[in-house]
């Protein structure tokens, strides 16, 4: 077996391995307590149900969530708004129809009848000898005297007829149509408007009516059917 001699080399290699083995030695019980350390500390952060909360709802603090403070005499009553709502139920209005005026009439002459009107039962014709309808009502008066319009309306026409002589004829209201026959003057013409009470002209001679006592003939229709002219006048 060999020797190998102490020499300086071989001291230098000793001596830095040891302080190398030291030195690796400290690095790894270094390594060793820092990672004990390290886990230690750890802490592994879980979300609460605190932390959500809070994510959701903003702190009371921002300015949407807070509350401004009204002072009491600057505060507006608050009103109810039942307070302006009506009990009565509501209930659309119908829109009444307009009530046609009711005309009103007056005799033409003031006299006694002397025959009435007949549509059915005949009457006796001094003129003509014989019995007929009598589709008027006659009304005495002497030869000249005023007759007036029995209502306010308008002028129809003014003929002269073989039969009944001159002929007023005047519309009123309610679809009322009023003849007056046996006329001598005419103090009106077609389209006048005359009112209840208006002289329209004199009384005259009726050719057909020649026989009987002087009087006015007076007819009326009702949507242009005849009727008795006392009736439909409201006159009786």
């Amino acid at each position: 077996m060999k020797y190998y001699k102490n020499t300086k080399f071989t001291k230098a290699i000793t001596s830095t391995g040891f302080v190398t083995i030291i030195a690796c030695a400290l690095i790894a019980v270094g390594a060793i307590a820092w990672f004990v350390l390290s886990r230690d500390n750890t802490v592994t952060e879980t979300p609460s149900d605190n932390s959500q909360s809070q994510q959701e709802y903003p702190d009371t603090d921002n300015s949407y969530n807070s509350v401004t403070v009204i002072p009491e005499e600057i505060q507006e009553p608050v009103t109810d708004v039942n307070d302006n709502v009506s009990d009565v139920p509501y209930s659309e209005e119908t829109p009444s129809e307009p009530v046609e005026e009711k005309p009103t009439f007056v005799l033409p002459i003031t006299g006694n009848i002397s025959k009435g009107y007949s549509d059915t039962a005949l009457q006796y014709s001094a003129t003509y000898g014989d019995m007929r309808l009598h589709t008027g009502v006659d009304i005495l008066c002497e030869t000249g005297s005023n007759i007036k319009s029995a209502g306010s309306g308008t002028v129809k026409s003014v003929v002269e007829d073989a039969n009944y002589g001159k002929i007023i004829t005047i519309e009123h209201l309610g679809g009322i149509t009023v003849k007056y026959c046996g006329m001598g003057s005419v103090n009106v013409k077609e389209s006048d408007k005359v009112a209840a009470g208006d002289v329209i002209g004199t009384s005259g001679e009726i050719p057909c009516e020649c026989a009987d006592n002087p009087h006015i003939h007076i007819e009326v229709t009702v949507d242009g059917s005849n009727t008795s002219p006392l009736a439909a006048l409201g006159l009786e």
